[in-house]
């Protein structure tokens, strides 16, 4: 039923990744066995290929997809198909980054600021209280963290590439799990002498996804265990 050929070409047309046939095979075994809705003779090749990309990208990049990195981790004329293996923003100390990734985890799970973060006002917990001019105004908002330059590590399930950003990448953030999968466009300039690659403005296209094995790495205990000197 399934189109292998036909669902290779259209995730390599997608977004260059060249999957791997023993991981297909897995793939569509997974699916077929999880009685994907939908799925049966005649489905589609463009859907076909959507459940396998979903999978793509919360796979591990080294076993489902062949390399796209040269032989030096220069980035080709095609692009890249990479993995997110660490991101940090090197231009906000990790204390003050880790202050704000707790205040942000803590809004997220509670979803009221936290005692400890400043307010611009006074909000009583009890019915009734808090209902005066700019009550709740600071808790509709999530806490926002700083932003300087982020410097990203990725993997082709081979080599790893350091990258920094040149100017701004609206699509990247420290936020970004491990795992995630994105586009490296052609034309990055490498920076001599240390091999960084340089990111410009539109380099990088996030496409998402991420191992179930990195659920627990957020952002805040990777800043912990780097404060920690691990």
């Amino acid at each position: 039923m399934f189109d292998r050929a036909g669902i290779t070409a259209a995730i390599k047309g997608k977004c260059g990744a060249v999957v791997r046939g023993a991981w297909l095979e897995q793939c569509i075994a997974h699916i077929e066995a999880a009685g994907v809705a939908g799925v049966g003779p005649g489905l589609h090749l463009e859907a076909q290929a959507r459940l396998v990309y979903e999978q793509l990208l919360h796979s591990e990049i080294g076993e489902s997809c062949y390399p796209t990195l040269g032989a030096d981790g220069a980035v080709g004329a095609g692009g890249a198909f990479l993995q997110v293996q660490e991101i940090a923003d090197i231009g906000v100390s990790r204390h003050a980054m880790w202050e704000a990734a707790r205040e942000a985890e803590d809004f997220r799970q509670r979803g009221v600021r936290p005692s400890y973060v400043p307010r611009g006002g006074d909000e009583g917990e009890g019915e009734g209280e808090g209902e005066g001019e700019g009550a709740g105004d600071d808790d509709e908002q999530a806490p926002r963290l700083p932003r300087g330059m982020l410097k990203v590590v990725l993997t082709d399930g081979r080599a790893r590439v350091a990258a920094i950003e040149l100017a701004p990448e609206p699509q990247l953030s420290v936020e970004l799990p491990v795992g995630t999968k994105v586009v490296v466009a052609a034309g990055q300039p490498v920076l001599a002498p240390t091999g960084v690659v340089g990111l410009g403005a539109g380099a990088v296209r996030v496409l998402g996804g991420a191992p179930a094995r990195y659920e627990q790495s957020t952002l805040r205990r990777r800043l912990e265990a780097a404060l920690r000197g691990r």
